[in-house]
């Protein structure tokens, strides 16, 4: 069933030079339970399409077209008033860089208990406070640390504090825009491992902002890939990324080139290739497919026609000349 339905939805932000579509008509669901990674390049539109569900976006920012339906209520448009039942109980959001995130001067545990006592007004003071124990307990962190500060934690305890935080309410969807950033590769693997956890244990839904294909591929079923704000390819992530004893089925360019730029730990050892180039300019009008300029497969169809999403396999989509028969 679905939790989550995100339909032909362009965000654009107001600049000095003009107005920048950084999503353009992009859809994507997330069923109850499920957890769905959202990969591609700095700027390629993820983490706007992450805020936008929440209605987090910047001021500047504008939901242009399309809709977002969040079990059963429809997002886009409402105010601030209306939204605020919604954030924390419905949905919640862990940002990237847990420092910034975080009040410096309040205790941790004051910072968690705001959270429950703004959406549940009645709830007893104790029985608040012992939430929070338990909520730091279930990330690993001792309540006896509760009364600490923020400064006190290294970056990964600062990212669970982080987590239990975006759990104080009881969420069904759960957005984490690049939860792993800036942590050492045993903290990163902590917390990959603390979410999959958490997602079983509470029942959530999760969204996975990331250009991190290996944290993607362990938290995550299905794969949405975006670049230049659109999506280009979408499926299981077992069979994107492929496993440790089957082969990748990326169809589309873009998404063979992210894998090849990413260390294969039980495959051979070769050197990583890069990806040359720049994404467009979205302030531009673009002709043709966004991703012509750096394809090694590049036609000239490429150059003068879009290409739309169709069906590689069931549930597996892709936006590409190559597999959609107008190649010439």
């Amino acid at each position: 069933m679905i939790l989550l339905e995100i339909n032909d939805v362009s965000i654009d932000y107001r600049t000095e030079h003009g107005t920048l579509r950084a999503v353009d008509h992009v859809s994507l669901h997330v069923d109850r339970g499920e957890s769905v990674g959202i990969a591609g390049e700095s700027g390629c539109g993820k983490t706007t399409l992450g805020l936008a569900v929440p209605l987090l976006l910047a001021q500047n920012a504008t939901v242009a077209t399309g809709s977002i339906t969040l079990d059963g209520t429809s997002l886009v448009g409402l105010s601030e008033k209306q939204m605020d039942p919604l954030r924390w109980t419905k949905v919640a959001f862990v940002f990237q860089g847990a420092m910034n995130a975080l009040n410096p001067v309040q205790r941790i545990d004051r910072q968690i208990l705001e959270a429950i006592t703004t959406h549940e007004t009645s709830i007893d003071a104790g029985v608040a406070h012992k939430r929070v124990l338990d909520l730091l307990d279930s990330v690993g962190i001792a309540p006896a640390r509760a009364s600490s500060y923020p400064h006190e934690f290294s970056g990964g305890m600062r990212q669970r504090v982080m987590i239990a935080m975006s759990l104080a309410c009881r969420p069904k969807l759960l957005i984490a825009d690049e939860p792993t950033t800036a942590l050492d590769v045993i903290s990163q693997a902590q917390i990959l491992s603390l979410l999959n956890q958490l997602r079983r244990a509470e029942d959530l839904s999760l969204i996975l902002i990331s250009h991190d294909l290996a944290a993607i591929k362990r938290v995550c079923d299905r794969v949405v890939v975006m670049y230049a704000g659109v999506v280009v390819e979408s499926g299981l992530t077992a069979e994107i990324f492929g496993t440790s004893t089957t082969a990748p089925s990326a169809a589309h360019p873009y998404t063979q080139s992210l894998i090849a730029a990413h260390p294969d730990l039980h495959g051979q050892r070769v050197l990583a290739e890069g990806l040359s180039g720049h994404p467009p300019d979205l302030s531009q009008v673009i002709v043709g497919c966004r991703f012509a300029d750096r394809c090694p497969h590049v036609m000239d169809v490429c150059q003068r026609v879009e290409p739309t999403l169709v069906t590689i396999a069931p549930g597996h989509v892709a936006a590409c000349h190559l597999v959609d028969g107008e190649a010439s």
